[in-house]
């Protein structure tokens, strides 16, 4: 069901905002560029997102000025503005305190606000930010020539409602979450309307307002962002009095989404813990295997050789998925990706994958990892999936790694494993210790 649409004075103004959850922690949510909050709810990835949210929180989302349903002011929106919005939508919604969190202009009002109206904000969580658009001296990073080419005022003006924003991070969206995003941003806005909030992205500098945020922040940055290089990530941090930089495997659009990592890094910034709801998360014991050599078994078998070779291969690791009860959620090129409610069943399937494999010629690297995941309709998702396939990319030809967690889930009575020391995974915190499956003629 979707929530009331209310209406919050700001000046002249009247913003329109929706609340839902009831957790006893407040939220308000500013979404980047222009949004509609009828329209929010027909883009199922972007209603989950806030449902998932809003399962132990109680989220505040609006409409900013000149956009969705929000008043028109016909001028240009300062960020101050915005920032006295999300206020305004607090007192409307009885919010004294919230966390405000946000990406592009949204997560420039967040912080603003946050400086400007001190005991108001909570903490602030913040993606696709950078102190300031343009490079100076002081802070030599803007936008990219890439994203100004992309979202340049005369190719924005024609391309406004055709979803062009998904296909910038490089991620494939697929035609259902392209069609409903069209109709998203025609709701949201009128290309003039979109370019008065490209302009003013392009105009910021929040540089005045970083040592006034006296409150926690975490910054996190998609590792394969192209909009905000990693130095000015960083300089924003540095330039903040209390703040983090979290680094999240994947690109801008697919990690926020829900199951995304970005989500998982909020959650946990606000709550300490992650969750999606009883219906949505578990914990499972997730698989990554992936041929090693493909590419020169290619060349050497032929076409027909090749896909004569895959398919014994796939036949074996579905045998022992069958074996140890498996659960194949996807196969990609050579690889699969699986779980297992048991630690001790995942680790001898994918032992006997290893073996069965080398008696055939073939080399496989794989990596068991343990946590909480997402369950989506095509599969599953979350940083627990990531950190598994990282575990994975670190195994050699024919080993097993495993992670920390497998083993501190499995009984002692286990195939022996044998430690291979701390590693760094590739987009995600910290370092890691690992462990060896011990081949079976060890």
């Amino acid at each position: 069901m979707r929530p009331e649409v209310r209406y919050a004075r700001s000046g002249d103004l009247y913003i329109a905002y929706q609340v839902l959850g009831a957790g006893e922690r407040d939220i308000v949510h500013s979404l980047g560029g222009p949004t509609n909050l009828e329209a929010v709810w027909d883009v199922p990835e972007l209603a989950q997102m806030l449902e998932q949210l809003a399962h132990r929180f109680r989220v505040i989302v609006y409409d900013k000025r000149g956009a969705g349903l929000s008043d028109r002011s016909g001028e240009a929106v300062t960020v101050e503005e915005r920032a006295a919005d999300v206020v305004a939508v607090m007192d409307a919604a009885g919010s004294e305190h919230a966390v405000l969190i946000g990406s592009f202009d949204g997560a420039a009002a967040s912080l603003v606000a946050a400086a400007l109206f001190p005991g108001r904000a909570h903490s602030v969580a913040v993606t696709e930010i950078m102190a300031a658009s343009t490079a100076d001296e002081e802070h030599p990073w803007g936008f990219p020539a890439e994203f100004t080419r992309i979202l340049s005022l005369s190719y924005l003006e024609g391309a406004w409602g055709e979803a062009t924003i998904l296909g910038m991070d490089g991620s494939d969206p697929g035609p259902r979450l392209m069609d409903a995003w069209r109709r998203w941003e025609r709701m949201a806005a009128t290309p003039s309307v979109a370019l008065g909030f490209l302009r003013s992205m392009s105009e910021l500098d929040l540089r005045p307002y970083l040592s006034r945020v006296r409150v926690p922040v975490l910054v996190i940055r998609p590792e394969e962002d192209f909009v905000v290089p990693l130095e000015a990530a960083r300089w924003l941090v540095d330039h903040l009095p209390d703040a983090r930089l979290v680094e999240v495997p994947g690109a801008h659009i697919a990690s926020v989404l829900p199951g995304g990592p970005v989500l998982d890094e909020i959650e946990d910034f606000i709550g300490g813990t992650r969750t999606a709801g009883a219906a949505a998360r578990r914990l499972r014991v997730v698989l990554v295997t992936d041929l090693v050599g493909s590419t020169a078994l290619l060349e050497r078998l032929g076409e027909d050789g090749w896909r004569r070779m895959l398919g014994a291969h796939r036949d074996v690791v579905r045998a022992a998925l069958a074996r140890y009860s498996g659960t194949e959620i996807d196969t990609a090129g050579d690889g699969f990706l699986a779980t297992f409610h048991l630690p001790s069943q995942a680790i001898r399937c994918a032992a006997e994958i290893r073996d069965v494999s080398r008696g055939q010629g073939i080399a496989v690297r794989q990596g068991l990892h343990a946590g909480e995941v997402t369950l989506v309709s095509d599969g599953i998702a979350g940083i627990t999936v990531h950190a598994a396939a990282r575990v994975a990319a670190h195994a050699g030809a024919g080993e097993v790694l495993l992670s920390d967690s497998v083993l501190a889930l499995v009984p002692r009575d286990h195939p022996p494993c044998e430690p291979v020391g701390m590693r760094t995974l590739k987009g995600i915190p910290g370092r890691w210790r690992l462990h060896r499956l011990v081949p079976a003629s060890a």
